[in-house]
């Protein structure tokens, strides 16, 4: 799947995504949520039924996918950087809110069954949005002929396919599967 380039953007990407979900749950470890506190009327209030459909949640990650891969190139990996620990954040503050509830069990439960696909997609995304810097770098410094060849462009676009296919199949069961978990659960 990575061609020529090296099999450790796809560990990089994975070990940004997860520093950042060791930021996010130290982070969180400094603020104290009461037990007591009720946040289904915020809740409610928040999140509409409509950003639990299929389409809304494709088009957010759909966003997502598109900034870690496109973004990367635009920024020589840069915005790829950032949100690959912005989204690790994300979830490490998830993670922290339902540890210290004693909720863990609810936390996987509603994160593993989409999340297995949709973290997969935004690792493979990050790998995108690396490999046409890399490719430049590679020429800037003499150890390839052409800037981007027609191969690193097709690597580039297969890495952003397979992860707009792995978002469509999270957003499908989170949209079904994950929701009528959460329904059971609450």
């Amino acid at each position: 799947m990575l061609g020529r380039m090296p099999h450790y953007f796809l560990l990089f990407s994975f070990s940004l995504f997860f520093l950042g979900i060791i930021i996010g749950t130290n982070f969180s470890e400094h603020y104290d949520i009461p037990s007591d506190v009720n946040f289904l009327p915020l809740l409610e209030r928040e999140f509409s039924k409509s950003m639990f459909s299929f389409s809304y949640i494709f088009l957010n990650n759909l966003k997502v996918v598109l900034l870690l891969s496109f973004g990367g190139v635009l920024t020589f990996g840069g915005l790829t950087f950032l949100n690959l620990i912005f989204n690790g954040v994300n979830v490490g503050v998830m993670f922290y809110a339902y540890l210290n509830l004693g909720e863990l069990k609810t936390f996987f439960l509603l994160i593993l069954p989409h999340g297995i696909f949709e973290i997969s997609a935004i690792i493979i995304a990050g790998v995108a949005g690396f490999k046409i810097p890399y490719e430049i770098l590679r020429f800037a410094l003499g150890k390839k002929e052409e800037i981007i060849t027609e191969e690193d462009a097709k690597e580039f676009f297969k890495l952003v396919l397979i992860s707009i296919i792995l978002i469509f199949i999270a957003a499908l069961i989170e949209s079904t599967i994950t929701l009528k978990i959460a329904e059971s659960l609450g």
